[in-house]
């Protein structure tokens, strides 16, 4: 089986790639490791996204009812008093808390809608490029080894960039920060904000993904991760402590989900894209969640990753490097961003997370 382009990686990224493909008359695979969605914890999308979306032909998926309007950001950052930042005087007017499996589940379908392959459960043991193209290996879900060929082939394993590190690839983390996270069954419901809290030790996020229900994390470094930590009944306790998350939690407040946690460090490839190979998405440059920026940069680096190898297939030879310079670029700014964020915040200018951070 011979196919114009593999993807490995069937998240927003992968997806986002796949269909701007399509819509240049492009062929390509999808092989996804995972059978089917796995649910993860949710992401609150900015109202600027929408106007991705839009582009990508994407913006009817945010109607779904399982993605609930957030109206803005409550948060206690740089001042021990809950501030309100409204989106109503936004162009538009709201954001988007996503339930990212529901959400992965319209990607992949609109993925196979436009005429793209989508394989999950397929586990890809190797890639090599020889004689002029990639022999890709897979698991798959009958436990079958298959072997396919392509022209060019996309890393969209998200950050641990097992193609490009495959290749030699170095990726590097500037700083160790990690998310503890569980959900929440709330007595009530509780408004649609996004909830951000500042503490000595890092940073709390609240969000919900229902009427009920609220997604908890705690984000700071892994060295200074508590030992104390080691079950969601333990961070329901520690965000007791808080000033306003704490009032979230109040009442009869529960949860039965296992406790995750998961690298959040900024990191990078030192090299994103070689010859007939690029990296999109979390594999190529991954954002700390205070940016907001997660699903978004996915979406776009697909977005922009799909056209480029387009291109590149055209007989473009600048397409990969104009594809680099816009998603790197895009981190350049990010990272001024990231700085002014975490300066905002003074109050414990000595302790070890915030020093490392200002």
């Amino acid at each position: 089986m011979n196919i114009p382009v593999i993807i490995i990686g069937g998240g927003p990224a992968g997806a986002a790639t796949a269909l701007q493909l399509r819509s240049r008359g492009y062929e390509c695979l999808i092989l996804e490791a995972s059978a089917t969605p796995v649910r993860k914890p949710g992401e609150t999308i900015p109202p600027q996204s929408w106007h991705l979306f839009k582009k990508s032909g994407l913006e009817t998926l945010l109607h779904h009812p399982s993605h609930l309007t957030c109206y803005g950001n409550r948060f206690i950052w740089g001042d021990e008093h809950p501030v309100d930042k409204s989106f109503f005087a936004n162009t538009v007017a709201r954001g988007w808390h996503l339930c990212r499996d529901i959400f992965e589940e319209q990607l992949s379908a609109e993925v196979t809608r436009r005429g793209a392959q989508y394989l999950p459960g397929c586990t890809v043991t190797a890639a090599n490029f020889n004689n002029g193209q990639w022999h890709v290996t897979y698991i798959a879900t009958n436990k079958a080894i298959q072997t396919i060929t392509c022209k060019f082939i996309v890393d969209a394993t998200g950050r641990k960039a097992r193609v490009a590190r495959k290749l030699g690839i170095q990726r590097n983390s500037l700083d160790r920060l990690a998310g503890i996270t569980t959900c929440i069954t709330l007595p009530g419901s509780i408004q649609q904000f996004t909830y951000l809290e500042a503490v000595q030790t890092g940073w709390w996020y609240a969000a919900p993904l229902t009427e009920k229900q609220l997604v908890l994390s705690f984000m700071t470094d892994t060295d200074l991760l508590p030992a104390t930590l080691r079950s969601s009944k333990d961070l329901l306790q520690s965000a007791a402590t808080t000033t306003m998350i704490s009032e979230l939690i109040t009442g009869n407040a529960a949860t039965d989900t296992p406790l995750t946690i998961a690298s959040a460090a900024t990191g990078y490839l030192q090299q994103r894209s070689g010859h007939q190979w690029l990296a999109v998405g979390d594999a190529a440059y991954s954002y700390d969640p205070i940016s907001s920026y997660g699903i978004t940069s996915a979406l776009e680096s697909g977005y922009y990753a799909g056209h480029a190898i387009a291109d590149h297939l055209n007989g473009d030879n600048d397409a990969l490097r104009a594809y680099d310079w816009a998603i790197s670029t895009a981190f350049s700014t990010y990272l001024k961003m990231l700085t002014g964020q975490y300066l905002q915040e003074r109050r414990w200018q000595d302790a070890p997370f915030w020093s490392r951070r200002n």
